[in-house]
């Protein structure tokens, strides 16, 4: 397939090879600033140039990229620095020249040149000191760009089409992404920035949020002179050169000159730059593919120390530095550090740092040194089509405000406005119609306008309208957790319908074991062996035992089970949803080992145990198991959160008639499973006896 691509690209730029041949189509003269003109097509020039690389050079994909911004960077600089002569350009006595294999000095110089001022101009961007292009290949990309005006081509068209090249040829190797538009437009719509404010994004990518931003400052205030604003208010840093090059680019379309983006270690110590922003707008990598373990780094942050909990729950740091820390945690306190006081900041954050206990402290310093302003779920999709499929949410927080608020905006975001493919999904009417907007395009199928138009009332002070997808919670509530779901209002109506009823906690009414079996001592032993998949969620029963010897048992392999526990899974995608496995175990499984998959609910009291083995059953308990799960790959509760699940006890009456309902369909189900073992006994002892 890709031979075949290639003879195509290869086809289609030979057939241009000829057009730009032509002397009518070359100059005779290199071009004057004042002759370049705006184009409409950017995105097919860009694939032409990509195409005609690719088939004539052998290079890799990133080099392409990097040799190709390179470039464009070149042309900007030639456009906004030349003022009589374009360097960036080639007449048509060159290019036939080059073409025929003839002399290609005096272009090669004048292109080396103009790359020699622009590295002079940007030297933490533009680090190479050549052009690692082929004279005919550099020939046909500069012939089919220079007469292309990229400072009078319409921002929103170079945009686009620089945005869909990086993408191509971009994708993050350190944790990071490229940021969804739909995500990025929630976030600078709720931030609002002010035409006063300074913005800064310290690992901007590609700079999505930054444009953004301008987008934003350019329809809420048309009258501004955004160029000035652009240079004077708009700042981002990026670590990845060949990225900050493209961020560089996008400023210089979008009217900066360059200056605004930096390539740098945004981590590292910038004092020049702590305290000087209102807004912070990032989405930095997460810690998937490595931790930061330079210990000069680490020592900079709180959060690059070790902390500690004591008894009754609160952190402390030491003066223990950690041996590596997840980029995504510092870069959260570097974007406080970043802000004024009162300044705000919405960042991108895996929903594990806001929900997992490990990260506890993390949330705890969160809260000492900034105001919870709200938290945005986005949908576990949002990122698949970029490149993974981390569960995330923008957290907006407030540096030390002057006015504390009581309470903090909560949100669940549920459509996009595309789907897992990255393809756009259409809103449809009650007909299945597509609806069309004012503008004549598609309406996307996206809550987005809602969550916005929610937080700007709650913001303001006014009264929306609260559901499972927007809501309040007032510090008070806020527990160590800061995941949405967590407080979801109609799981906080369930708890407390449960406790005026008079509901008790699970670890109140049973004991949930924390305590494993020491069977691998007899190694040699056989064991019976029960995983989650041994058990049958709709019957609540064991169907299903594995004999092993005791050393082959798996790691997982924990509890020795007692007749009248009741094992219950609390890890894994079915766990808190109606497939949970849960199961009351019977003299047939007594003895038997049990994976740390399941917890082992043991000495019932205060409910009859068939009635709570039917209780586990219900909403009520999975709903409350769901709120109290913590991670997305393996979601998981833990044995104590298990415990503070609320049981509702009903009159002694109303146990022991369900009781009795549960013991007889247990009692039938273990009948006619016996049944069935004897009736494919039978089946096989009459085999047996024929064959004889």
């Amino acid at each position: 397939m890709r031979t075949a691509k290639r003879r195509r690209s290869a086809t289609r730029s030979a057939t241009q090879h000829v057009l730009f041949s032509a002397d009518s189509l070359l100059p005779d003269k290199l071009l004057s600033p004042e002759e370049l003109r705006p184009s409409f097509q950017l995105s097919t020039i860009f694939d032409d140039c990509h195409n005609h690389v690719y088939a004539n050079e052998g290079i890799l994909k990133d080099k392409i990229y990097h040799e190709m911004v390179k470039l464009l960077l070149m042309k900007l600089f030639d456009e906004r620095t030349s003022t009589n002569q374009l360097r960036f350009g080639i007449t048509a006595e060159e290019y036939r020249s080059i073409m025929d294999g003839g002399k290609e000095s005096k272009f090669c110089r004048r292109l080396q040149q103009l790359l020699h001022d622009v590295r002079a101009a940007y030297p933490t961007l533009v680090r190479d000191d050549s052009i690692r292009l082929g004279a005919k290949v550099l020939a046909y990309i500069v012939a089919r760009l220079q007469v292309v005006g990229l400072s009078n081509t319409p921002g929103d068209i170079k945009g686009e089409a620089f945005q869909a090249f990086v993408s191509r040829h971009q994708r993050g190797d350190r944790g990071e992404f490229f940021t969804p538009h739909p995500i990025v437009k929630l976030a600078v719509d709720i931030m609002s920035p002010g035409k006063l404010d300074m913005v800064i994004d310290p690992a901007c990518g590609s700079a999505g949020f930054l444009l953004e931003v301008i987008s934003s400052i350019k329809r809420r205030f048309p009258a501004m002179d955004t160029c000035e604003y652009i240079r004077d208010r708009i700042r981002g840093l990026e670590f990845n050169p060949d990225v900050a090059l493209a961020a560089t680019i996008q400023m210089t379309f979008a009217g900066g000159n360059g200056s605004e983006i930096e390539c740098c270690n945004a981590l590292a110590e910038t004092p020049q730059l702590n305290g000087k922003f209102d807004i912070v707008l990032t989405n930095p990598p997460f810690g998937i593919k490595g931790k930061v373990e330079e210990t000069p780094l680490l020592s900079l942050y709180d959060l690059g120390r070790k902390w500690t909990r004591s008894h009754n729950g609160s952190w402390s740091s030491t003066n223990a530095l950690l041996a590596g820390q997840s980029p995504d945690i510092l870069f959260l306190e570097k974007c406080i550090k970043l802000l004024k006081p009162g300044g705000r900041m919405a960042i991108v954050l895996p929903d594990g740092l806001l929900q997992n206990p490990s990260n506890g402290y993390v949330r705890d310093w969160i809260r000492s040194h900034a105001k919870i302003d709200a938290v945005l779920s986005v949908p576990q999709e949002a990122f698949v089509p970029y490149g993974t499929g981390i569960k995330t949410s923008i957290l907006l927080l407030q540096r030390n405000p002057a006015n504390e608020f009581n309470k903090s905006f909560m949100a669940r975001i549920l459509k996009l406005g595309y789907d897992v493919k990255g393809q756009p999904v259409v809103r449809r009417d009650l007909k299945g119609k597509s609806i069309v907007t004012s503008d004549g395009g598609l309406a996307l199928d996206t809550d987005i306008g809602e969550v916005v138009t929610a937080y700007d009332k709650f913001k303001n002070g006014h009264c929306f309208e609260i559901t499972d997808c927007t809501f309040a919670v007032s510090t008070e509530e806020l527990n160590s957790r800061l995941d949405v779901e967590h407080y979801l209002p109609s799981d906080k109506s369930l708890l407390e319908r449960l406790r005026e009823s008079g509901a008790r906690r699970l670890g109140e009414i049973a004991d949930v074991q924390v305590n494993g079996d020491d069977f691998r001592l007899v190694s040699n032993a056989e064991i019976r062996y029960i995983a989650i998949s041994d058990v049958e969620y709709r019957s609540m029963q064991v169907v299903s035992q594995q004999l092993m010897k005791a050393y082959e048992a798996p790691s997982r392999a924990t509890y020795r089970l007692k007749t009248g526990d009741i094992i219950t899974a609390v890890s894994g995608a079915s766990t808190g949803t109606e497939r949970q496995a849960t199961a009351l175990i019977s003299e047939d499984e007594d003895g038997a080992i049990c994976s740390n998959g399941f917890a082992v609910i043991r000495n019932v009291r205060h409910v009859d145990p068939y009635f709570l083995l039917l209780y586990m059953r219900t909403q009520c308990f999975l709903r409350q198991v769901r709120r109290l799960m913590t991670g997305h790959a393996i979601p998981t509760i833990s044995n104590e959160d298990l415990a503070k699940v609320l049981i509702a006890v009903p009159p002694q009456v109303t146990q022991m008639s369900l009781s009795k309902k549960v013991a007889t369909i247990l009692a039938t189900r273990r009948e006619a499973l016996t049944a069935v073992q004897k009736l494919v006994a039978d089946v096989d002892l009459s085999l047996n006896t024929n064959e004889s």
